[in-house]
Parts: structure tokens; C-alpha cells; sequence
């Protein structure tokens, strides 16, 4: 259970600096979109000096799209990237004008070799499929299926479609998913490896997204790295989020927020729970700490 409530909620007013925000079931409504009410609370937290950021599983090309849509977006935004595996400034990634080969303030990669073992695990599984991010190739995934289009609609950057068997041993990916129908899911995650828990953070985005993080990186990881990057101690900072990937960031967040749509386990590890990603939860927590 949660600590507090958000009437019950401790204030001090400075005592926060830093601000990540998920994205899907957080910050955007169930139908993507980003209210008004949420715009207008964290433009105002920027004004006062909040660094607000985006901690998302999705390409560095949402986040911008994102934090211009806020109102936000200026030459010291970052985002956490790809759950965890790569922290990026955001006007770097402007500038470099291209979704591959873009500089990052951290990084972490699974070579191919690796990924050749994901995929040849999940490939055991009838019905299950693979995708991931090559840092030179970006999307790839090995066909089109309704999980796969997930990805495509939301990233926005385009893919390729290979054969993951065949990826040269030393390619770098940020990470690699195994995608498929919930129940499948739930059956491959009772049968991981050593030889992949003991590698990945291996973590539930969505009912039908399993993902693996190299070098157990996590949201949390991410959000030190950028904590550092800013100058402030980790415990300055408020996270927000409602799955599992979350989960590590609120743990790891000086005030971590989840989101009453949220998963349980991310509710019970919270500091608070506030509204739902419908209701402006966003903002409800945020205000509080507003002059």
C-alpha cells in the first residue's frame, strides 16, 4: 500500500526539482491525447524550475514529439529512453536529424549475439514474435503482426524487417522485445533462462510486450543518469508511472506516483497514488508543489 493519499500527502515547497513523466497510461489519456489541465501544470512547474523529462519504453522521436506538444521542449530537455538503456538530450537529437547514430548522455547495448539468444528462446513458443531497436538500423522487427503495428504507430521512425538469427554478433541493440497474446506471455515468462535473467531486466511494458533491458538497466537507472546529468541528487525528483517497466524509477524517485489505472504492484510500491491518466493524476500531484 501506498504511503500516502493525496490528501494526505506531506508539501515542501523546493524540495523537488525534477520531474519524469511515462507516457502511455500516464501522462497521455487512453486515447493519446495530453490535456490541457496537464499542459498547463507543467509549463507552469517549468517556469518555477522544474527540469521536466519524459521516461518512456519508445524512441527518443516520441519524446520530442511529446514535450513540444506540452510546451515544454527547450534546449535542456532529456528523455530515458528505451526503459532505461539510453538517456538523450533532446536538442542533441534534433540537431543530429536522424532517427539512428543519434549521441546520447548514457548508454547501454546487447550485442547481437545476445539477441540471437532472446530470439531463439522465443522461438520456441509457437505464436510468439520479436522486435527490438538496433542502434543503426532503429525499429526492426521480423514481420507485421497486430503487436508489432503497435510499435510502428507509436514510434513513428520507420523499420526493417530482418531475420534476427541472422544479425551480425556485434550489432548493438537498446533493447529486444518478445510480443504476443497476454496468456503467451504469462507462459514465457514462468520458463525464462538464467542465461537471460541473469543478463536483462526483463519487464512487462503492456499485457502483450515482454521486454529486455541489457545490463539491467530500468527507468530507475535512467532517471540516476539523468539526475546526475542535471546536478541534483536523485532524491529531488518525482516519477510517474503505472506498469511494471515504472516500477524500478519509483522505487528509485525521491516521491515516486503511480497511477490509480496503474498495476498493483506499482501501486503498493508507490509513495502515493493519484488519479488516473483520465482524471489529470498528473497534474494533481504537481500543483501541490506549485508557488
Amino acid at each position: 500500500m501506498a504511503k500516502y493519499t493525496l490528501d494526505s500527502l506531506p508539501v515542501e515547497l523546493d524540495k523537488y526539482k525534477v520531474i519524469t513523466l511515462d507516457l502511455d497510461d500516464t501522462l497521455l489519456r487512453s486515447d493519446k491525447s495530453i490535456s490541457e489541465t496537464n499542459k498547463k501544470i507543467l509549463q507552469k512547474a517549468q517556469q518555477q524550475g522544474f527540469s521536466i523529462a519524459i521516461a518512456t519504453g519508445r524512441h527518443p522521436k516520441s519524446a520530442v514529439r511529446v514535450m513540444n506538444e506540452l510546451g515544454c521542449l527547450n534546449e535542456n530537455s532529456y528523455a530515458v529512453c528505451f526503459n532505461g538503456s539510453c538517456v538523450v538530450r533532446l536538442s542533441d537529437y534534433i540537431k543530429h536529424n536522424d532517427i539512428v547514430g543519434y549521441p546520447t548522455v548514457f548508454r547501454t547495448t546487447a550485442n547481437g549475439k545476445l539477441v540471437k539468444t532472446v530470439a531463439a528462446f522465443a522461438h520456441s513458443f509457437d505464436g510468439a514474435r520479436v522486435h527490438g531497436y538496433s542502434v543503426t538500423r532503429g525499429l526492426v522487427i521480423e514481420d507485421h503482426n497486430p503487436y508489432t503495428q503497435i510499435e510502428i504507430d507509436t514510434s513513428d521512425v520507420g523499420f526493417e524487417e530482418i531475420d534476427f538469427m541472422k544479425c551480425d554478433d556485434h550489432e548493438e541493440f537498446f533493447k529486444v522485445m518478445i510480443v504476443g497474446e497476454e496468456q503467451l506471455l504469462d507462459k514465457i515468462r514462468k520458463h525464462l533462462p538464467e542465461r537471460l535473467t541473469s543478463i536483462f531486466n526483463i519487464v512487462r511494458s503492456n499485457p502483450n510486450f515482454l521486454e529486455f533491458i541489457p545490463n539491467k538497466s530500468s527507468k530507475g537507472t535512467g532517471l540516476k543518469s539523468l539526475c546526475v546529468r542535471l546536478g541534483y541528487a536523485v532524491e529531488r525528483s518525482i516519477a510517474f508511472g503505472d506498469a511494471e517497466n515504472d516500477l524500478h524509477m519509483i522505487q528509485t524517485a525521491g516521491l515516486g506516483v503511480a497511477m490509480a489505472n496503474g498495476f498493483d504492484v506499482v501501486k503498493a510500491a508507490a509513495d502515493v497514488v493519484t488519479k488516473t491518466n483520465d482524471e489529470d493524476g498528473v497534474a494533481e500531484v504537481i500543483k501541490k508543489f506549485l508557488k
